[in-house]
């Protein structure tokens, strides 16, 4: 050991050190191995090393002997950011005697060295600047690799019951439950669906697109109309209206005799000629709705109030008022759907009317359509069936976001406008499907069902489907507005949740008229009304009124 030691006389002699004691010089800068080591086995490093500091701070925080006494090392760094810069001090496990050869800290990423703690420390730092870094701060030392390890996933979902969880996800939550985000059962009529009445009808799992999705042409219940060979030359025009009133609104339409082999002179519409437009037929048929002046029939206020909603764009200034004119994806949906809405009603109105009147004047009273214009009338129809079986799909995939609890980018003040237009939205609905299947009732009493023929197989499915339809409106109607605060939105409305003071008054004669047609419903007693009167009827006359503003 004593052959490998150096006189310190020499080395300071030598003008190697500019300030005070010197540290071992690094193993990796390639010096003879004589100058490796300049302290005795005695030598405890305490002119080097601050033991004290090391204990009481632990490894990260270290400081050399020189920061506090020497003279001549003000501004000196206690450590050398590099090899090549400065020695560095040994650490207490290092090798004593230069034994070992020190491994090159820059080739192994992996082999432990002090740490650098930010700022270089001076003479006039504080011993709170000193301590170590807080224990939630990283590491600035630390390998690159650990900082940037990415954190843990989340520990997966536990399942009571997953044999449960799979039967509900084959079989679809209900309305209920969805909407209300709650449990739901595979059961035939789930526990929250118990408490309504006639659960087993109310737990309706099947989504309202789903159930028309393969009845493409579902409102054609008679056969297409065939196209006979016309007489152009004896072609006229006659005025079509859906009642014989002088002021009823008239559909011109050309005509044009042709012979049917067994049944003599008929007239068809001369599509050649003039097409048959869907526009032209949604104008007559709103002229016509609007002439409707019954001021205590609900459906008829309803329709009015509709009319002037889309049409004045009562939704779009209403909304543009409460959101400055941002766009909403939610109201953009619902703005589409009124007018889908509207326009599937005025079809409606062609598709349902029984008998239409003819006049060869417009200001001439009318007269039923008989047979020889049974042609004239099958087409206006079959018309309507195909623009009603189009409309439906688009409004009930619209209607299927009501499943969701509450709509994107809506807010308190925002929200109320949203439920008056659904409000609206779904009794239109409910009113279509409900008066649809009165009319196909009574249809079926005037002819009795024949099993096997391909009409009456149509209305059958009709029926079914119709009849699936209108329970679900009716629960998702419930779900809907069955709570006192959309109650309040409801039945007392304020002005700015429309677009101007004439919808708002118009509103209200709607909502007044409502207990009228719900006394109207119950004192039918029409099978078909069995469950809309049972889960929403009666219930809704024993809710408190509020008071009007």
């Amino acid at each position: 050991m004593s052959s490998l030691m150096l006189d310190r006389s020499r080395i300071r002699g030598a003008g190697g050190f500019p300030w005070g004691e010197p540290a071992a010089a690094p193993r990796s800068q390639g010096l003879d191995r004589d100058s490796a080591s300049t302290s005795s086995q005695s030598d405890d490093f305490s002119d080097l090393f601050d033991w004290t500091a090391y204990e009481r701070h632990g490894t990260s925080d270290v400081t050399t002997q020189s920061q506090h006494s020497a003279e001549g090392a003000k501004g000196v760094p206690a450590f050398p950011r590099s090899p090549q810069s400065s020695p560095q001090s040994p650490g207490p496990a290092s090798d004593l005697d230069g034994d070992l050869p020190m491994p090159d800290v820059e080739s192994d990423p992996h082999v432990l060295v002090w740490p650098v703690l930010g700022p270089e420390p001076t003479r006039e730092m504080s011993p709170i600047e000193l301590r170590p870094p807080h224990l939630g701060q990283p590491d600035m030392a630390a390998p690159r690799a650990v900082q940037n390890e990415r954190p843990q996933s989340k520990r997966p979902r536990v399942l009571e019951s997953p044999e449960q969880t799979k039967e509900v996800r084959d079989a679809g939550a209900c309305y209920h439950c969805r909407m209300n985000k709650s449990k739901c059962s595979p059961t035939s009529a789930c526990e929250p669906c118990l408490k309504h009445p006639k659960p087993e009808l109310a737990c309706v799992r099947q989504l309202l697109s789903s159930m028309v999705a393969s009845q493409s042409a579902r409102w054609n219940l008679s056969e297409p109309p065939r196209r006979e060979p016309m007489n152009e030359g004896g072609s006229f025009v006659i005025f079509i209206s859906f009642s014989d009133k002088t002021n009823s609104r008239c559909l011109p339409l050309t005509v044009a005799p042709f012979i049917h082999p067994d049944q003599g002179t008929r007239f068809g519409i001369s599509l050649s000629s003039q097409p048959l437009q869907e526009n032209a037929l949604l104008a007559w048929a709103q002229d016509d709705m609007q002439m409707d002046d019954r001021i205590d029939d609900f459906e008829s206020l309803l329709n009015h109030f509709h009319i002037h909603h889309v049409r004045g764009e009562g939704l779009k200034r209403a909304m543009d008022r409460a959101t400055a004119g941002k766009p909403i994806k939610a109201v953009e949906s619902q703005k589409k759907l009124l007018s889908n809405l509207l326009e599937l009603k005025l079809m409606w109105k062609i598709w349902s009317c029984k008998d239409f009147f003819g006049r060869r004047q417009e200001a001439g009273a009318g007269r039923p359509l008989g047979l020889q214009f049974s042609s004239v009338q099958s087409w206006l129809r079959f018309t309507a069936a195909s623009a009603i079986s189009r409309l439906e799909k688009n409004i009930l995939e619209v209607f299927d976001e009501y499943l969701k609890k509450d709509a994107a980018g809506l807010t308190t003040a925002t929200k109320p406008i949203l439920e008056l237009s659904r409000w609206v939205s779904l009794w239109q609905m409910i009113l279509v499907y409900r008066q649809s299947l009165r009319l196909l009732q009574e249809h079926n009493e005037a002819e009795p069902y024949v099993p096997g023929v391909e009409t009456n197989e149509k209305r059958r499915r009709f029926r079914t489907t119709t009849a699936d339809l209108f329970r679900s409106v009716v629960v998702i109607y419930w779900e809907l507005f069955h709570k006192p605060k959309t109650i309040q939105n409801i039945q007392n409305p304020e002005a700015r949740l429309f677009g101007d003071d004439a919808l708002h008054r118009g509103f209200q004669s709607v909502v007044a008229a409502v207990p009228t047609f719900y006394q109207q419903v119950a004192n039918l007693s029409l099978p078909a009304d069995e469950f809309f009167r049972a889960h929403l009827v009666d219930r809704d006359l024993k809710k408190p009124k509020t008071k009007r503003r």
